[in-house]
Order: structure tokens, then C-alpha cells, then sequence
């Protein structure tokens, strides 16, 4: 068994301190901003900038390929080693993820007005189009923030988080209540691109030093090889969260739509941990591939960590969530319920992520890719049987994806096992 005693002045406790400093106040702030803005904004337009923000940051996840992972492992594999090979990764990581996200938001650009018909609201194509940068903006940082974990940079992280929230708050909060919806996304998009840019700049500072290096097709095909199946997952995720919430608008409204956002929200803040230790653990468990027991170790002690992090916020949150609810205005009077469960639902998340990342440096990325596959598929079609029917649309989202986290987690746990089971307690060959 994992004592908390053990974790203490352990190299993880040392990078985990970090990430977690450095998501708590950058967390906090992107919080209280998005009070601020569904306060101003109301339920109805909230939903409607909510679907925005969520079109773009997962349309972003979708464009780096998957390569936020692969350069966390490669970097963190090699750094010690082989400084060609680190200068490699990056150029290799940039490049695809700049190609990408650029294609990808030049089509936003040319057909916003068909998408935002498509979601039952034409007035929202200029607002996509003028805000499709985002979709580098965040793809990059995605990339990025993979880059400095696989350096183990968790302290310049959490600066560079700090700061970007910082700026987000003093952003959001002014543009919501002066510009509404337009302010609030020109916010987004100049957070966004801030916080990429002061990454870019660690980057170059902890790149080994030495000439541009020539890329080699090899090098190319190694990483979109590993990258390829992580890409699917990625991309499963963005387009069936996508298409979630525009069943909701289709079938519920964006009332409904702004209220699960909201409760979304404060799921997101209680994953910080979760979410800050992720990259922390992908690290280390890719320094330690080999070795199943310390896997297991690091496994069960990030295990601990997450489940303490998100079990007392979700108390706290769910004794308090009539009084946050009147924070937001009398258009959300419904959401306390949607709230409790959202938050309960970040503790079993909060689980999953530890397991995901296992199985990543282990290389089981396709068995991730259909497990998860079948999952989203699955919540798809309850979202499509349950919501038409339905008086509380967010209500019963909330609840599928609740029931959905759950089943994954005891598929995730099994699998596990079988990995014990299979290699024994040493080694992974």
C-alpha cells in the first residue's frame, strides 16, 4: 500500500508540486472569467459562446496529431542522450502541428457561415471565422506544454500558466462586459496567443544547443507511427464532444447547452490536478517503461493523489452548489443538480487519466483508441435515444457521460491487470 509519507521529496512530488502550482491560480482565475462572462452573457448567448470555445479548442486537439503525447515520451525518453535526436522531436512536433492547425482553421474560415447554420445559429459564422486562429494558437500550446513535460520543465510551466491566466481574467472579464459575446472571444483568442508564445520561448531556451538538423524521412515516419493512434483517439474525442453538444442544441436548446457549460466548467477547475499531473506522469511512467514494477508504483501512487485532489472539492462543491448556481443569475436556476454531477463525474476522470497514460508509455495506444471508440460511440447514441424526449437535456447528458466514465474505468483497471499478469512484476519487454 501507498503511504502519502512516501511521495515526500520523490523527484514526482517535486514536479508534481509545480504542475499543480502553477494550474491552481491560472485555474482559478479562467473561473472566476467565466463567472463573470455567463453572468454577463446569460444562459442563452453563454451556450452560444460555449459552443464556440468548445468548436475551437476541439478542433485544435484534433490538429496536433496526437503529437503533445508523442513529444512528451520521445523527449523525455532521450533527453539525456541524444540532443539530435530531442532537436528532432521538436522540429518534427512543430512543423506537423503548425501544417495542421493552419489547414484545419483556414477551413473554419471558409465555410463559418455553413457551420454555424449547421448549429441552428447563422449569426455565429462571422464570430467562428474571426476567431479560427485560436485553433493554432491552442493546437501549439498543446504541443508545447508536451515539449516542457518531456523536459520535466514543470516549474517554467507553471509560470507560463500562471501568467496566461493572469491575462485571461484581465481580458475576459472587460471584453465580456463591454464587447459581450465579441469580447469575450477576442479574450479567448489573445489568451490563447499569449500563452503560446511565452512557451515557444522556454522551448528555445532548453532546446540542446547545435545546428538546425537536417530531418530525416525515418525520424518522420517513427513519430506519426507512434502519434497515429493517439491522433485517432484525439480526434474520436473532438469530433463525438462535438456532435454532443450539438445534439443538445438540436434537441434541447442552447439554454441547456449554457447550463451543462457551466457545470462543465467547474469540472474542468476540479481536474487542475488531475490534468497538471498528467503530463507529469506520462514523464515519468516513459522514463520508467521498462521497469513494470516502478509503473505500478508511480501508478498507484498518482492513483491516490488524484482521487484525494478531486474527492474534497466534489464535497465541497456539491454541499455549496445552490449558492454557486446564484452566482451565475436566475437563467441558471437549474443548474445545482447538473452541477453535482459533473463534479462527481471529475473524480472517476480524474482516475482514468493516471490509467491513460500508463497504458501510453506502455505503447497500448490502439487498445486506447478502440476502448475509447466504443465508449463515445456508445454516448453518442444514448445522447440521440434519451435528449429528443427529454424536459432536462443537460440533466441527462451529464448522467450518460457520468455512467460512461465509470464503465471505462473498470475497463481501464482490467487491463491493467492483464498487463501485471502478463510480464510479472519486473520488466516490460
Amino acid at each position: 500500500m501507498i503511504k502519502l509519507s512516501n511521495l515526500k521529496n520523490s523527484p514526482l512530488a517535486k514536479d508534481s508540486f509545480w504542475a499543480l502550482a502553477g494550474n491552481a491560480l491560472g485555474k482559478g482565475l479562467s473561473l472566476f472569467a467565466g463567472i463573470a462572462v455567463a453572468r454577463f452573457l446569460g444562459s442563452d448567448v453563454y451556450g452560444e459562446y460555449g459552443m464556440i470555445k468548445s468548436t475551437l479548442l476541439m478542433i485544435a486537439i484534433f490538429s496536433t496529431f496526437g503529437l503533445g503525447y508523442t513529444a512528451t515520451k520521445y523527449i523525455a525518453e532521450t533527453k539525456a542522450s541524444a540532443s539530435g535526436k530531442v532537436r528532432s522531436v521538436h522540429q518534427i512536433a512543430q512543423t506537423i502541428t503548425l501544417i495542421t492547425s493552419g489547414i484545419i482553421a483556414l477551413f473554419v474560415t471558409i465555410f463559418a457561415e455553413q457551420i454555424a447554420t449547421w448549429l441552428d445559429s447563422p449569426d455565429l459564422g462571422s464570430l467562428l471565422r474571426m476567431s479560427s486562429i485560436a485553433i493554432v494558437a491552442n493546437a501549439l500550446n498543446t504541443t508545447q506544454v508536451g515539449e516542457l513535460s518531456g523536459f520535466r520543465a514543470f516549474k517554467t510551466i507553471a509560470r507560463n500558466n500562471t501568467l496566461a491566466g493572469v491575462v485571461t481574467f484581465l481580458l475576459s472579464v472587460p471584453g465580456a462586459y463591454f464587447g459581450g459575446i465579441v469580447g469575450a472571444i477576442m479574450a479567448l483568442v489573445l489568451s490563447l496567443a499569449f500563452n503560446c508564445v511565452v512557451n515557444y520561448c522556454s522551448i528555445k531556451k532548453m532546446l540542446p544547443l547545435g545546428q538546425r538538423i537536417k530531418i530525416r524521412p525515418d525520424e518522420v515516419r517513427e513519430i506519426i507511427r507512434f502519434s497515429f493512434p493517439i491522433a485517432l483517439q484525439e480526434s474520436l474525442y473532438s469530433i463525438t464532444s462535438w456532435l454532443g453538444m450539438a445534439i443538445i442544441i438540436k434537441f434541447a436548446g442552447y439554454d441547456q447547452l449554457g447550463i451543462y457549460s457551466a457545470a462543465s466548467q467547474w469540472m474542468a477547475v476540479m481536474l487542475f490536478i488531475p490534468g497538471a499531473l498528467r503530463n507529469v506522469a506520462l514523464s515519468h511512467f516513459a522514463e520508467n517503461s521498462v521497469d513494470l514494477a516502478k509503473t505500478q508504483t508511480i501508478t498507484k501512487r498518482l492513483l491516490l493523489v488524484n482521487v484525494l485532489s478531486t474527492m474534497i472539492p466534489f464535497l465541497v462543491i456539491a454541499a455549496c452548489s445552490s449558492i454557486i448556481a446564484s452566482f451565475y443569475g436566475s437563467s441558471f436556476d437549474r443548474l445545482p443538480a447538473v452541477l453535482n454531477i459533473c463534479v462527481f463525474t471529475a473524480v472517476i476522470s480524474s482516475m482514468n487519466n493516471v490509467l491513460i497514460q500508463e497504458l501510453i508509455a506502455l505503447n497500448h495506444n490502439w487498445f486506447l483508441f478502440w476502448s475509447r471508440f466504443i465508449r463515445d460511440v456508445s454516448i453518442l447514441g444514448l445522447y440521440m435515444m434519451i435528449i429528443p424526449g427529454s424536459s432536462y437535456g443537460a440533466r441527462d447528458v451529464a448522467l450518460i457521460s457520468l455512467i460512461a466514465q465509470i464503465v471505462y474505468l473498470a475497463l481501464l483497471l482490467a487491463k491493467n491487470k492483464i498487463i501485471v499478469k502478463r510480464y510479472g512484476r519486473n520488466t516490460v519487454e
